[in-house]
């Protein structure tokens, strides 16, 4: 069948369709002939495919009407607030070896220190910070104990080194405690600029003995006893060994590691009256290296400050603390 002929006789059947208005769409197509809907599917198509093609507009995004901001690692533009530094320097990472410790020679050798600047402020926090924990009800009385025999042993510390250990010749502590104050005089004698000791050196210097180590458990629950009934603290007595002990063998465990790895003597030393050097006390990590600097300083500065060693604090407060120069 020719196409023009097929058109006309839809385009009648569809002017016939249309004359009756009662008929939706749906009835339109199911009167016709099935034949005729095929044939008018196909012409459709077929027109539809002769057709010029469209030119098809890419779709535009919307432009967010907000600008959005990322996460950087970029540095702020803005300063910082200037704030008090209350830590001394770090010890230049040229010295610090890959396990974290310090690198005692090389280091002493060339370290140079001077009077930390506004330290009274730090020691006023120091014992600000004791004060509130030892006061406060809300805390364990296992803590409150801690920060009461943290206080007392960073005194005694700070106290029989300074006015013990370097007694001036003749005094009234010098005949007390001569034999602390003699022996630790030689131990100064002894040390070389480099932290490294003198051929013939006593040993004894190094570290601390039982003696020590039990003096310090007796003065720190006296001490303790004595200002819980002076302050009225609601403190029972019967931990306070306890707790005085503990703090005992980690002072005598950390410093007899530490003391003899900063002379670098490492596990030269055995000891039967004394804490043994205990080589897996961790050292690499800042507090250590701090510790060890610190007590560098004491060499360096000729024995005239720094002298907690273990348990920081009294330094800063009477201003006898020395840091690395900046």
């Amino acid at each position: 069948m020719d196409t023009s002929k097929l058109l006309k006789l839809l385009s009648k059947d569809i002017n016939q369709s249309a004359g009756h208005n009662q008929r939706t769409a749906q009835e339109t197509i199911a009167a016709m002939h099935p034949r005729r809907v095929v044939a008018l599917a196909w012409a459709a198509s077929t027109a539809a495919a002769l057709q010029a093609p469209r030119i098809s507009t890419p779709a535009t995004q919307r432009q967010p009407t907000k600008r959005l901001r990322v996460a950087t690692l970029e540095p702020p533009t803005t300063k910082k607030p200037l704030r008090l530094k209350i830590k001394s320097p770090e010890p230049a990472q040229d010295f610090v070896k890959p396990d974290g410790t310090l690198d005692v020679i090389p280091f002493s050798a060339q370290a140079e220190y001077e009077l930390k600047p506004r330290q009274r402020v730090v020691g006023l926090a120091y014992i600000s910070t004791l004060a509130a924990v030892v006061a406060s009800a809300r805390i364990p009385s296992f803590f409150r104990l801690l920060g009461l025999q943290y206080a007392a042993f960073s005194a005694f510390e700070y106290c029989f080194h300074r006015w013990c250990m370097h007694a001036k010749y003749g005094t009234v502590c010098d005949k007390i405690f001569s034999r602390w104050n003699r022996l630790h005089v030689q131990h100064h004698l002894d040390t070389n600029p480099d932290m490294t000791m003198v051929d013939g050196y006593n040993w004894k210097g190094i570290r601390f003995n039982y003696l020590t180590s039990r003096l310090s458990v007796v003065i720190g629950s006296s001490v303790s006893y004595l200002l819980v009934k002076a302050l009225r603290l609601d403190l029972p007595f019967w931990p306070t060994p306890l707790v005085s002990w503990l703090l005992a063998m980690y002072h005598g465990i950390l410093w007899n590691k530490l003391h003899t790895d900063s002379h670098d003597l490492q596990e030269t030393l055995t000891w039967g009256d004394g804490v043994k050097y205990v080589k897996n006390v961790p050292t690499g990590n800042r507090y250590a290296r701090w510790l060890l600097t610190n007590h560098i300083g004491h060499h360096a500065i000729n024995g005239v400050g720094n002298y907690n060693i273990v348990f920081p604090g009294p330094d800063h407060l009477a201003g006898t603390f020395y840091q690395l120069k900046t």
